[in-house]
């Protein structure tokens, strides 16, 4: 743990005096899961923006699986923001909302053990194929744990932009597992991202679960 803090005060001085990119990243990604838990649609804005600057950082630290990630997290980023758009306009024009944040959320499937399943199974698929992907075609130090990482966020970022309450459990673990994953290769600000957005997750699932009954 002190050897830790060590490298990230360290890293830390070197951003400071640096070009700052990985800091901005942090900040903004942050910024994303804050305004995620208030169920505000300017997320998927930030999240854009944040994606952008995370292709370039995972780019230069060769998580080549990431970065393909933060490209896709552009692009569903903007169907998310739409996709919330149209919710929010249909929830107003039929007064089941108060409040222009009031997007109504949703159980559905995902709500029982079956569609749990389906998700997790659809997880580990992908996320083996992504792990042989880089495996043998790319340098990636970790191909199998960049490939699990990035196939579950997949999987929870679709499950975000339909507002599928248990995507909340799939960012615990893979926001606890990538603190490990990225320390391990020199990003200390991504890792304490990480571990941040982990205990966000907890607190978000919390403030969707109250603001589930409110609209039940």
């Amino acid at each position: 743990m002190i050897d830790f803090l060590h490298k990230f005060w360290i890293e830390l001085l070197a951003v400071l005096h640096g070009d700052g990119i990985e800091l901005f990243a942090v900040i903004t990604g942050l910024l994303y899961v804050y305004l995620e838990i208030k169920q505000n649609k300017m997320m998927w804005i930030v999240g854009i923006i944040s994606s952008l600057v995370f292709v370039y950082v995972y780019f230069t630290s060769k998580f080549y699986a990431s970065m393909a990630e933060s490209g896709y997290y552009v692009i569903i980023s903007v169907y998310g923001y739409f996709r919330w758009t149209k919710i929010e306009k249909q929830a107003v024009m039929s007064s089941e909302a108060k409040r222009s944040r009031d997007i109504p959320l949703k159980r559905g499937d995902s709500s029982t053990a079956l569609g749990m399943t389906v998700f997790i199974a659809i997880g580990i698929i992908l996320s083996a194929t992504l792990g042989l992907i880089l495996k043998n075609f790319t340098d990636s130090p970790v191909p199998y744990f960049d490939g699990l990482k990035v196939a579950f966020g997949i999987v929870a970022t679709w499950m975000l932009t339909q507002k599928i309450i248990q995507h909340w459990y799939f960012w615990m673990g893979i926001n606890i597992f990538c603190v490990p994953l990225y320390a391990s290769q020199g990003l200390y600000f991504t890792a304490f991202m990480f571990f941040v957005y982990f205990i966000l997750s907890i607190i978000g699932l919390q403030q969707w679960k109250k603001d589930l009954k409110k609209t039940s």
